[in-house]
This record gives C-alpha cells, sequence and structure tokens, in this order.
C-alpha cells in the first residue's frame, strides 16, 4: 500500500467513516462522491466512462476502496434500471479502468448482508451460504460482488469482498433504522417536535456494527485480506430492533412515546439475521470494539450537533 487509497462513495456514512479511518491509519486518501468536487475531494460519477479512466490515470491508487452505490433499498426498488447501472456497471466500468491505469492495485468491495435473502436457519451465517437475494438492491449487490470474483479468477485481479451487515452510529441517514429514530429523538430534545418516536414493526432482530468499527475493519481487510477472499462484517450478535430503540430513548433521557405501526421498510427482514465474521478475524485480526450505548449516544450527540449547525446557517 506504497501509493494513495481512493475511497468512492466518500460522501456516504460508512465512505465518510472509511476515508478517516485510511488516514488515521497513515494511509494517503483521494476521496471521491457524486456530488460537487471541493478541496481535497475528487467528483466520480461511476456512470461515467471517461470520468472514471481519468480518475485512475491521475490518482493511480494502490488500494480502491470501491462504496458508491445506490444504497437504499426502496430506491433501488423503485429504479432498478438506476441500481443496476450504478452498482453492477459501475463497479465494471471501474474494475476495467483499474486494469488499464492502477493494474496492481487491490480493489476492495462492498457488499450486503442482504444477498442471503431469508435465511433459514438460526445459525450465524457464514460466507458459504448461497445467495438468494430477495429484493432489487440485493440482487445488484450479488451480482457485483460475484462480477469481482470473476475477474480474480479470470483476470488475476487483486480482489477483496466484504459482505456488510447492520451498521449503526454517528452520522447515519434518516432514511435508515435506526438513524431515523436517533434524528426524531434529536428534534425532541432540541424542542422542534413533539415528544413521540414514530417507526415502523420493531419485530425481529439485525446484526449491528458500529460504523467506525466497520470502517476500521476495511482497513484491515486492505492490509491483510487475502486476495480474491469473501469476509462477513458483521458483531456475530442479533439485536432485538424493539431493544435498540428502547435504549436509545432510554440514553437521551427523555420523556417520550414509541408509536410502532405495522409494516416494514423495503430490506427489511422481520426475523433475526446473523453473520459468521470468523474467516475477518482470522485473516486480518480485526474485532469490533464498540458497544450499542456508545454508538447511540455517539449517533445521537452528532445528529444534535448538526441540527444545531443547520439552525445557525439559517439564522445567518
Amino acid at each position: 500500500m506504497a501509493g494513495p487509497v481512493l475511497v468512492t462513495g466518500a460522501a456516504g456514512f460508512i465512505g465518510a467513516h472509511a476515508a478517516a479511518a485510511f488516514r488515521a491509519a497513515g494511509h494517503p486518501v483521494v476521496a471521491a462522491v457524486h456530488g460537487q468536487a471541493r478541496d481535497g475531494v475528487e467528483r466520480l460519477d461511476v456512470c461515467d466512462d471517461d470520468q472514471v479512466d481519468r480518475l485512475l490515470a491521475r490518482v493511480r491508487p494502490s488500494v480502491v476502496v470501491h462504496l458508491a452505490a445506490v444504497a437504499n433499498p426502496g430506491a433501488a426498488a423503485a429504479n432498478p434500471r438506476r441500481a443496476y447501472e450504478v452498482n453492477v456497471l459501475g463497479q465494471l466500468r471501474l474494475i476495467q479502468a483499474v486494469q488499464r491505469r492502477a493494474p496492481a492495485a487491490r480493489l476492495l468491495t462492498a457488499s450486503s448482508s442482504e444477498v442471503y435473502g431469508e435465511v433459514e436457519s438460526d445459525e450465524p451465517i457464514d460466507e458459504g451460504a448461497p445467495l438468494q437475494p430477495r429484493s432489487v438492491y440485493a440482487a445488484t449487490k450479488a451480482a457485483a460482488d460475484l462480477q469481482a470474483l470473476q475477474y480474480h479468477l479470470s483476470d488475476g485481479l487483486d480482489t477483496v469482498r466484504v459482505r456488510i451487515f447492520g451498521t449503526i452510529g454517528p452520522g447515519r441517514s434518516a432514511a435508515y433504522f435506526p438513524g431515523n429514530q436517533v434524528h426524531q429523538l434529536a428534534a425532541i430534545l432540541d424542542g422542534g417536535a413533539e415528544p413521540a418516536v414514530h417507526t415502523f414493526s420493531l419485530s425481529g432482530a439485525r446484526d449491528f456494527t458500529d460504523v467506525r468499527d466497520a470502517a476500521a475493519a476495511l482497513v484491515a481487510a486492505a492490509r491483510r485480506g487475502r486476495a480474491g477472499a469473501v469476509y462477513n462484517l458483521a458483531s456475530g450478535c442479533a439485536m432485538p430492533l424493539r431493544t435498540v430503540v428502547e435504549r436509545l430513548i432510554a440514553l437521551s433521557g427523555a420523556r417520550v412515546e414509541l408509536c410502532e405501526r405495522p409494516g416494514r421498510p423495503a430490506g427489511r427482514r422481520a426475523r433475526a439475521i446473523v453473520g459468521n465474521a470468523a474467516r475477518l478475524h482470522r485473516d486480518t485480526g480485526w474485532r469490533p470494539r464498540i458497544d450499542l450505548d456508545t454508538s447511540l449516544r455517539d449517533a445521537l450527540a452528532q445528529a444534535r450537533q448538526w441540527r444545531a449547525a443547520t439552525q445557525t446557517r439559517g439564522d445567518a
């Protein structure tokens, strides 16, 4: 890893933390975002062949951490063509540009636990479980996962695939659980909303890892992961969704009503899903370190800071 690390999707939840984690580990980072370029940040639309090629030719990275994606299952379902264009063909453009411009680079791709679909066993899911995607989003991530493997097997591309289970922590968008509940509580605490937290059904449980631990796992996989390998990034513990929200409310100190309505958002399962990350532990030494309460406290503090900064800009 002598050259820079290129992080695509660096404005996203995981991407922003990943860029910070690689910098903290001593690596020069080039952050690429879909929006406007600015100081220290490159613009990258993975649907633009020329733009992808020019950026790879200029940066010549030693590692590409590919996190740019249509990541919201609801958005993918609403526009499947766009999801496939970005998540599958966008990655293909990146792979081909790496082959042309930085053939010795390692490509770290981010997949999702959604690729496993409805798993019948209550045992933690390992990487040998069959891919059974049940949504447009999951299908695009499964296709991109296999695409990266194919280029490793056919062309010798140095690629490491990471299948990420649930992530929480500071910076989570209100479009995702539990970011939505975090932002609602921030508004309540700041006097900007009635004391009620509204949520979809809280049945089931998910495997959650703090986003900062997830970012550290990406650094570990880039440094020590085996070429061609696939790794689950997971805590190994299924946390009931209700427990997550109840802990969040308790930590806030607010007296609020929890208003649960039936139904689930796109991509949500009612049953438990938990990942087996033993392979990642063994090959890289990574382990999660941040507990649920710390993650939720930090997420709420960040959301309140964001609200305060937004209000200050609005008053200026």
